[in-house]
């Protein structure tokens, strides 16, 4: 690329060379944040942070400088050299390889349901999860936990060897991702570099996959690279690839029909067959390994046990909540409710895409899928910003509206505020405007929609 000025959506013109070090001394201002006020492993640095301890101001506001610069710089580069590109992500990555988790406790977590699974409890890292999770059962699928339990074997009970192969996981599920990105928006039609650029070479994935070391990034890699080979017409690796998405996380099943319409034909429904028996068998052979079965998924029900505004459904039950107790009303059936209805939209959402993406092109399909894993995400009864690395990973992939593009952009910023460096998210501080703030959106967006489907004025 040399020293070529390029323009973004923001026509500032920047040599690309200086873009891609700047973005590197990003990642190592947030590095520096992440050893100042990160997911260290001694404890739950979000207490700290929430107790206003000068260590922890200070690393937050070194993250807050470094994410900026980050963002910035990734909103300028140029979209034009896929090489130049990945390399400059390659780049992005190392300051946040060597340096402590960000952005979340999760992988404390993974290492002691992987700890426990192995030695039936006593976890010795328990200190370094957040006290609401501890002795919370794994809301993970049979290889989700398998992968823990692969990943804490080798440590001898060292909490850093234990991270640093989950943080190995993660980065796998980064590159699966970002190769099956590029093939799966070639396949579609759509510029391989601008999809990478929105898709995998974002701050949403280096902060959350390479350096938070979410299985959310293994769950997307394998989800893209199932839709992609369905794309190719491969049923039985599509089917793999995705079972073992399942395996991990449940909620990628929404992608598994979608993935069946890109591969049956009329007269032909035998690839979806074998595309469903392969997922099947993905899903099947952990479970029977690891003697798991179904019962991890009495896990999932913890998982909501944080209400913040980040869940729409959820925002709207805390602002009733709130409208209620200045009635003297102090309940929290408000948010049970909006949750169940929040799934009940759910589940309409997902069949209307379905039904609408039969007999449509491989590209409107995707794009459907990735509409309904971001539907899945936003209506679920609780939401972090790494639930959204799969279905922006789809949509760069199969979405050519320059605005989509642009409005997916700009959340993929937003989202990398949410939550601070020592995993306290912005959610839980803010509970009483957030939740006013969304459910008025929420209000804004339906009257909208509303008034665009009406039938128009009379001539």
């Amino acid at each position: 690329m040399g020293e070529r000025p390029v323009r973004g959506w923001n026509h500032v013109p920047m040599p690309a060379t200086a873009l891609r070090w700047t973005g590197v001394l990003a990642t190592a201002i947030l590095a520096v944040g992440a050893y100042l006020a990160g997911a260290l492993p001694g404890g739950d640095t979000a207490i700290a942070t929430r107790d206003g301890q000068p260590r922890a101001l200070a690393g937050t506001a070194v993250w807050l400088a470094g994410a900026v610069l980050l963002a910035a710089v990734w909103w300028r580069l140029p979209r034009t050299d896929l090489r130049w590109l990945l390399t400059t992500g390659a780049l992005w990555a190392v300051p946040l390889l060597v340096a402590p988790p960000l952005g979340s406790r999760d992988v404390y977590a993974y290492a002691c349901q992987g700890f426990d699974y192995l030695h039936g409890g006593g976890c010795p890292w328990l200190a370094a999860v957040p006290e609401i999770w501890r002795g919370a059962p794994a809301p993970y699928g049979p290889a989700g936990t398998l992968t823990s339990a692969a990943a804490v074997a080798p440590a001898q009970g060292h909490v850093l060897v234990a991270v640093g192969l989950l943080r190995l996981v993660a980065l796998a599920g980064a590159l699966l991702l970002t190769g099956y990105v590029v093939s799966l928006a070639r396949r579609l039609g759509v510029g391989a570099a601008e999809a990478a650029w929105l898709g995998a070479i974002t701050p949403l994935v280096a902060v959350h996959a390479v350096s938070g070391a979410h299985h959310d990034a293994l769950v997307a890699g394998l989800l893209v690279a199932g839709l992609a080979l369905a794309a190719r017409e491969y049923p039985v690796a599509a089917g793999l690839a995705a079972g073992l998405a399942v395996s991990v996380k449940v909620t990628a099943i929404v992608a598994l029909p979608f993935a069946v319409l890109l591969v049956v034909r009329p007269g032909r429904w035998s690839r979806g067959a074998a595309l469903v028996g392969a997922a099947v068998v993905a899903y099947a052979v952990p479970a029977l390994l690891g003697g798991l079965g179904f019962g991890w998924l009495r896990g999932l029900g913890r998982t909501g046990d944080l209400v913040q505004w980040s869940s729409p459904p959820t925002a709207i039950g805390m602002a009733v909540g709130y409208g209620l107790r200045l009635f003297g009303v102090d309940s929290t059936v408000p948010v049970t409710i909006t949750r169940n209805a929040g799934l009940a939209v759910l589940a309409v959402v997902l069949v209307a895409l379905w039904w609408r993406a039969r007999g449509r092109p491989p590209r409107e399909i995707v794009l459907a899928a990735g509409a309904a894993l971001a539907a899945t995400a936003v209506l679920g009864p609780v939401f972090y910003p790494w639930y959204a690395i799969a279905p922006l990973a789809v949509l760069a992939a199969s979405t050519v509206d320059d605005r989509v593009r642009r409005a997916l952009a700009v959340a993929t910023i937003a989202l990398g505020f949410l939550v601070l460096p020592s995993g306290l998210g912005v959610p839980v501080l803010t509970k009483l405007p957030g939740a006013l703030l969304v459910t008025a959106a929420v209000v804004w967006g339906v009257t909208r929609w509303v008034r665009s489907r009406g039938p128009a004025p009379a001539a």
